[in-house]
């Protein structure tokens, strides 16, 4: 089969026909229909995010069921699936009360094991979700980056009367704007240093306004301005960029709920006077459990959440390079590739 591996530290990747993947107990071999990139994919093929080599990433993705590994159960070959990438060990505190996220001794698809860069891939039986028929394998592969932007979001209990400002508007950002704006709230700020694109879809997906904070001399005056003159009761940080986490917090309204959502691969330094002085509750929100990527995929299967708006691209696998030189140059928002 055809796979993209990540052979050695250092940029890059190679092309490889490797050998399809051998069945286990309680795993299911998946033909992959659908695999999208990741921002966590990036580091990985740069070098930066260390990972055991070699290694086929990826992880958002989605197909149908090739083969069935001994033990088994409920599952037929033909069944289409999305597959989330968190596998708990199954005995550890966290794992007990259905926290998998938090597994001691995580292991997720695409990062620690081989991925779904590839024609096929192994999963664990217990790590799939039926895709209902109405719904396309780009659908089941986009539930990842709902589900890790939606896990935080639960745990804010959003009210009507609350205002929301989302710094960073890629997949989880844009996936965030969309999962706020289905709890009610009463406006929604976008936040991102060079709109375009990325700013037409969020505006389309119901951001109430935006800020190009690229061009502001006062971020949290224009924050401020774009709400009516308050600052919001909650702040979603989706950028990744640590660079970015002074404003988050100084943006924050009084007694404000900030969420964190993005993955940081270089330390992030800040003055945490904001947090005590405003006294902001903040949270950290890492993947998602079962739960969480069960709940996203019926927000998506209820048309709640559109994917298909921000999928710009759709290329083969043997195409990941050109993939890649799109995300890079910012000419695309959600690379699909289709094995």
């Amino acid at each position: 089969m055809l796979a993209v591996v990540k052979e050695g530290p250092g940029p890059g990747f190679a092309l490889r026909e490797v050998a399809k993947p051998q069945l286990r107990p309680g795993w299911v071999r998946i033909r992959v229909r659908a695999v999208g990139i990741c921002g966590t994919d990036i580091p990985i093929f740069e070098g930066v995010r260390k990972v055991p080599y070699p290694l086929i990433p990826g992880h958002e993705f989605a197909g149908e069921i090739d083969a069935l590994g001994p033990d088994v159960q409920g599952w037929h070959e033909g069944d289409r699936v999305a597959v989330g990438l968190v596998i708990g060990c199954g005995e550890c505190p966290a794992c007990r009360r259905g926290e998998e996220s938090l597994c001691e001794r995580i292991t997720e698809i695409g990062i620690h094991i081989d991925g779904a860069f590839a024609e096929y891939v192994l999963a664990p039986a217990r790590a799939l979700h039926a895709l209902p028929a109405h719904l396309s394998f780009a659908d089941g592969a986009s539930v990842d980056p709902l589900a890790s932007s939606y896990r935080g979001i639960r745990r804010l209990n959003l009210q009507p009367r609350d205002d929301v400002a989302i710094f960073g508007l890629g997949p989880i950002g844009l996936y965030a704007l969309q999962a706020v704006r289905a709890h009610g709230v009463r406006r929604v700020i976008g936040v991102t240093p060079r709109p375009g694109l990325r700013g037409q879809m969020a505006c389309a997906l119901g951001a109430d306004a935006l800020i190009a904070s690229g061009d502001c001399e006062d971020l949290v005056a224009a924050v401020q301005s774009a709400n009516h003159g308050r600052l919001p009761s909650v702040v979603i940080e989706a950028t990744g960029k640590p660079e970015a986490i002074g404003e988050v917090f100084r943006a924050a309204g009084a007694g404000a709920r900030v969420l964190l959502l993005g993955i940081f691969h270089r330390p992030a330094a800040f003055d945490p006077a904001q947090i005590i002085r405003k006294e902001l509750h903040t949270s950290g929100s890492f993947c998602y459990n079962w739960d969480d990527f069960e709940a996203s995929l019926d927000l998506i299967a209820r048309g709640l959440v559109r994917t298909a708006p921000l999928i710009t691209h759709r290329l083969p696998l043997a195409r990941i390079g050109d993939a890649l030189s799109l995300i890079q140059k910012r000419e695309a928002v959600k690379v699909m590739l289709e094995p």
